[in-house]
């Protein structure tokens, strides 16, 4: 049994609603948590088709020691269909993943706070020295299936990163090759060579690898995407008007994805060569405070949001009685709407008027159309 040095998580928290329709409470929901050995996956889902992870939720969340970070799970493998997975990760001075590869999926790390030396490749002549890059706070690096990469905090100051990748399976690596957290608040063990090797065998059985120093780059397929990194402060980046009136930087574009990777959690088997699998669209926004709801919005797309600073107000309409709830969030909260779900969000003061923005990050879960499988007929 996990246990806490931080203050007590309720197991099951209400969300306080405005009078919209009539008032209503979040609801807990919690999967896979009878099963023996098992990861007890609990969130608030206000209404179907929406999760919600709080900073507060973090400790009853799966967390792992790895790479001397601490990995914790906002989305699991069971919670979005195998189409992806995201963590918050703290790494400390000295922390991060050593060089290696994925098969068979991409990486995208926001660095919120603090800076981390990144791995982008290796050179084309001996000795094949790893490249690198400085990713400073407020930036994002996306990680395509195949080349190297890795990262290492080498300031003196710890820095904290929410990670996405698709589709999913980092969830289960984590838990495989990782150390499960006890005491979620405990000083973050070093790297051991026990872990090393543990984690090199779990590697191994995915098609992963640690990647040896002064090595040649690993043959990677012909359009293979490249690794990008672009910043909030939108330099050379698209932007573009959200369907709430507010500002984005797209730090992401599909095109620099590219859809690769996921084509089983998407659309089911048999392999197919050259189907392709999703993509994202992954944006920054700052939100002012505004005195009005925006209109309600239906996405045909999984709709991502991780706040980063501000109260952010979130109306969602339950699709099968109609009635909406209102639930407010703090930063580092991690949202989750499904196609087909009405909703909205919104930066309004609560009390006094107050001018702090909300900051967030907004990611589009896109498919791909999918054939008809002959496994599924109707």
């Amino acid at each position: 049994m996990r246990t806490y040095t931080g203050s007590l998580v309720a197991l099951v928290s209400c969300l306080l609603a405005g009078s919209v329709g009539t008032v209503a409470y979040g609801q807990t929901t919690r999967l896979n948590c009878n099963s023996i050995g098992g990861d007890c996956l609990i969130s608030e889902t206000p209404v179907p088709g929406v999760r919600i992870v709080r900073q507060r939720d973090y400790a009853q969340r799966p967390a792992y020691y790895l790479s001397s970070n601490l990995y914790t799970t906002l989305a699991a493998s069971r919670e979005t269909g195998n189409r992806f997975v995201a963590f918050d990760f703290v790494v400390p001075p000295g922390g991060g993943p050593l060089p290696h590869t994925h098969r068979s999926e991409w990486e995208t790390f926001f660095v919120e706070e603090g800076s981390v030396t990144f791995t982008i490749g290796v050179e084309d002549t001996p000795p094949f020295n790893f490249m690198t890059t400085e990713v400073p706070a407020g930036s994002i690096i996306y990680g395509p299936q195949g080349p190297v990469h890795g990262f290492i905090n080498t300031s003196k100051v710890p820095a904290r990163i929410f990670s996405f990748a698709m589709p999913s399976g980092l969830d289960e690596f984590f838990r495989v090759s990782g150390e499960p957290v006890v005491h979620y608040n405990a000083p973050i063990p070093p790297i051991s060579l026990e872990e090393i090797i543990r984690t090199a065998f779990w590697a191994d059985q995915r098609g992963d690898a640690l990647y040896p120093p002064n090595s040649p780059a690993p043959a990677v397929p012909a359009g293979t995407p490249e690794h990008v990194l672009s910043s909030i402060n939108g330099a050379g980046r698209p932007q573009e008007t959200g369907p709430f009136g507010e500002k984005r930087v797209v730090l992401l574009t599909p095109n620099e994805v590219g859809t690769i990777t996921g084509a089983e959690a998407f659309c089911g088997p048999p392999p197919i060569p050259g189907r392709q699998g999703g993509t994202v669209k992954y944006s920054y926004f700052s939100m002012p405070p505004q005195r009005n709801t925006p209109a309600p919005y239906i996405s045909q797309n999984t709709e991502v949001f991780y706040t980063l600073d501000g109260t952010l107000t979130l109306f969602v309409t339950n699709p099968n009685d109609h009635s909406q709830r209102r639930v407010v969030v703090g930063p580092l909260t991690l949202i989750q709407i499904e196609p087909g779900v009405e909703f909205s969000i919104a930066n309004l003061p609560d009390g006094p008027p107050r001018n702090e923005p909300v900051r967030s990050l907004a990611i589009s879960v896109i498919s791909p159309v999918c054939p008809p499988s002959p496994f599924f007929q109707p």
